[in-house]
């Protein structure tokens, strides 16, 4: 249902993890998530509820080698994951290829030495949109100070860190972001970068000039509807013009960046849902000719939304 934002195959990656134990994921190994409220997970698939400690209590490091990061390391070291023994069986998202990129950097310890490889920035819960899918729009703003995650982050992640995502709330519309941007440009220009956008905002000279600073690696834009009116009953009270405008604006600008050597992957991301689900062939032609790739994701969480509990399921 969804293609990949890396152009490998599933073959491809299965060969890659020779070697490994069948049900090893990288992600325990490579990532940390910043949530708004200052928990500190490692894994998209497991929700915001699941962490592994927050900033306010404790350092980035001892939060990384924690307790609860040891022993998810341990049980994907041992072949035997418990703590993502579902997400493993129904999603296998741990042959995600765009995961799985950083298998050359990965250090196979319960306690890593090495640096952090992945970072999500998800600063604060600050959105223009009122998502049915999401609820990070809900969440608070001003956890991450300098004593707590900038100043340390600049010795400890920015130098060193390979790939960041930015994704929620809105990154576009947030002044963590450009600040992000500046900061880590100007330490490790060579980091790539991944953001996902809702596309509620105009490409002016300023975005433009911030991205011009980064390796952009993938950048996704969630359209959950080509249907106005739909559109703005799931992404309330987002338009759906002013949002195609800006992903046109993407498209010409990736145009720019390939004639320079320098393009980067780009798609439409579309949550699908009870009430949107028979749109999917039309999002594909959508995509087909604009020259962008898809990304169809069902969503499981709220389960009242959520396709499982369709009638005819």
């Amino acid at each position: 249902m969804s293609s990949s934002t890396t152009g490998k195959t599933l073959g491809e990656v299965l060969r890659e993890r020779q070697g490994l134990p069948q049900h090893f994921c990288i992600v325990p190994f490579t990532t940390i998530i910043l949530q708004p409220n200052g928990n500190v997970g490692i894994c998209r698939h497991k929700g915001t509820e699941f962490f592994i400690g927050n900033i306010r209590e404790n350092t980035i490091d001892e939060v990384w080698n924690g307790p609860i990061a040891r022993q998810w390391r341990k049980e994907f070291l041992a072949g035997a994951p418990e703590i993502c023994a579902r997400e493993v069986r129904e999603r296998k998202c741990h042959l995600l290829p765009n995961w799985n990129t950083l298998l050359p950097h990965v250090e196979f310890k319960e306690e890593l030495s090495a640096p952090i490889l992945k970072l999500t920035a998800n600063f604060n819960g600050k959105c223009n949109l009122r998502c049915k899918s999401c609820h990070v729009w809900m969440a608070p703003n001003g956890y991450y100070t300098e004593q707590n995650f900038w100043e340390p982050a600049r010795k400890s992640i920015f130098p060193f860190i390979k790939e960041i995502d930015m994704l929620s709330g809105e990154p576009f519309i947030q002044k963590d972001t450009y600040k992000l941007i500046d900061e880590v440009s100007s330490l490790n220009p060579a980091c790539k970068w991944n953001i996902t956008t809702n596309a509620q905002w105009k490409f002016n000279h300023f975005v433009r000039e911030k991205l011009d600073k980064i390796q952009i690696k993938s950048l996704s834009v969630s359209v959950d509807s080509l249907i106005p009116e739909m559109y703005a009953k799931l992404r309330t009270p987002g338009l759906l013009a002013p949002c195609l405008k800006t992903l046109d604006d993407i498209i010409e600008y990736r145009s720019h960046r390939e004639a320079l050597g320098e393009g980067f992957e780009l798609s439409m991301n579309v949550c699908v849902q009870k009430e949107n689900w028979a749109e999917a062939d039309s999002m594909l032609d959508f995509c087909k000719k604009k020259g962008i790739h898809s990304f169809l994701f069902m969503i499981y969480e709220p389960e009242e939304i959520s396709l499982l509990t369709l009638a005819e399921c």
